[in-house]
């Protein structure tokens, strides 16, 4: 099985093994070289039983799954996750929670969002006079503040990012399908900072309502706009539901902002002439430049899959070619770094093009699920990556590097230092 594993993809190999040893050499080459093993499956198999899970490759599939969570469901979440909306589907629970988070998450903080990202970028970069290390520097840093400043989860910056981290890593890297050999530890770990989470809410709730009550000056955040909605009992949006889905911002926000920043940033760098077009974008401003960063993620996305259970049987794709029954109780896994690579409805996907329209990416997904935070992410992201592209003679200092996790643990650059007034002339 190693020596599979440490082979280039060929489905061929995949095929020949058994369907229940085929999850560990499909995982280690999504891991490694997902794009031509995705190739191979959209071209002959782009339904593939693996024991453990499906994959589906496909865009057209890939949709249909994501579209239907009542057949498709996200009860793979709910172990992790509890009641929070992202673990239920189609409930009124989801209806409602989704609906109040967006009316605490304006669109008209989106400008100031971006200036502290970009401010935040800047400030690091001139600190760093030359070279830095972008994870640690700006990458988590900036996402940490957007939660403290806008979301209002006013914590220490070491509790945050451990919180941050742990559930992330539980959530979304320790299914049963993953087979980590620490799930115990991480689960535990990421219980433990739930536990220290509630407790910080349980003195910052209670201080600004009192604060609000003496009409004091507030932030006004995320939390502050939620407690002066007052909503009544009857709504069933009471103090547990501002607390866990506060904690939810938090832990969206600051592991998937970092390795997004990375991964972009290092896709564009590594390919000069889209480099210097960036560059050149970045100059003229955010509307000319926020494609180079999305369609970098299309290339180098932070997550290669999602993951639902079937509630059901089902065909998928049913009276087309290449229908395939998917038998309940199966995890399945659609692919949607495939799916953005599919040429059925991704022209001339191989090529990096700036100009994209939105719908060719699933970067934020689709559907039910989509993420709630995609407006935030969709100006923090591009500004931070912005900023750093505006300096002179950007290289990346090495690959990026993740010490064994999911995420990025450093990535390190170099760049030109502004003379005096530089950053006038940016």
């Amino acid at each position: 099985m190693r020596s599979v594993m440490q082979d280039a993809p060929c489905l061929d190999t995949l095929l020949a093994l058994p369907e229940d040893e085929r999850w560990p050499v499909a995982r280690d080459w999504i891991r490694r070289a997902p794009r031509p093993f995705f190739a191979q499956l959209r071209a002959r198999q782009p339904v593939l039983d693996c024991g453990a899970v499906v994959l589906v490759a496909k865009r057209a599939a890939v949709a249909e799954i994501l579209g239907l969570p009542g057949v498709f469901s996200v009860a793979l979440y709910k172990p992790k996750m509890g009641a929070f909306m992202l673990a239920l589907d189609e409930t009124e629970v989801n209806y409602r929670d989704k609906a109040v988070m967006r009316a605490v998450l304006p669109w008209g903080d989106l400008p100031a969002i971006r200036d502290l990202a970009g401010s935040i970028t800047d400030a690091a970069l001139d600190a760093g006079n030359g070279a830095l290390d972008v994870v640690a520097s700006i990458a988590r840093l900036v996402p940490l503040r957007i939660v403290q400043r806008f979301f209002g989860f006013a914590a220490s910056d070491d509790d945050l990012l451990r919180w941050s981290y742990a559930n992330q890593l539980d959530q979304f890297n320790n299914l049963p399908f993953d087979g980590r050999p620490d799930a115990d530890a991480v689960q535990a770990a990421a219980a433990h900072a739930r536990d220290e989470m509630r407790a910080a809410f349980a003195s910052l709730i209670p201080a600004r309502v009192a604060a609000l009550e003496a009409g004091a000056d507030v932030p006004d955040d995320s939390l502050t706009r939620l407690l002066r909605l007052r909503l009544p009992a009857a709504t069933g949006f009471g103090m547990d539901r501002v607390v866990i889905n506060v904690g939810g911002l938090l832990i969206g926000t600051i592991e998937t902002t970092a390795e997004a920043v990375v991964n972009a940033l290092a896709e564009i760098l590594r390919r000069p002439d889209v480099h210097a077009a960036a560059r050149a974008a970045a100059s003229a401003g955010p509307a000319a430049f926020d494609g180079f960063v999305w369609e970098a993620l299309r290339f180098a996305p932070i997550v290669a899959f999602m993951f639902r259970q079937a509630e059901a049987d089902h065909v998928l794709g049913q009276g087309s070619s290449g229908q395939a029954r998917i038998r309940k109780g199966q995890a399945v896994l659609p692919l949607s770094l495939s799916a953005m690579f599919d040429g059925d409805c991704v022209p001339d996907p191989d090529h990096f093009d700036a100009t994209r329209p939105d719908h060719a990416f699933l970067h934020f997904g689709l559907g039910h699920h989509e993420c709630l935070g995609r407006h935030v992410a969709g100006v923090m992201v591009p500004e931070i990556v912005r900023r750093i592209l505006l300096r002179h003679d950007v290289r990346a200092d090495g690959p990026v590097e993740d010490g064994g996790t999911p995420f990025p643990t450093a990535f390190r650059i170099t760049y030109r230092p502004d003379p005096p007034g530089g950053a006038k002339a940016r």
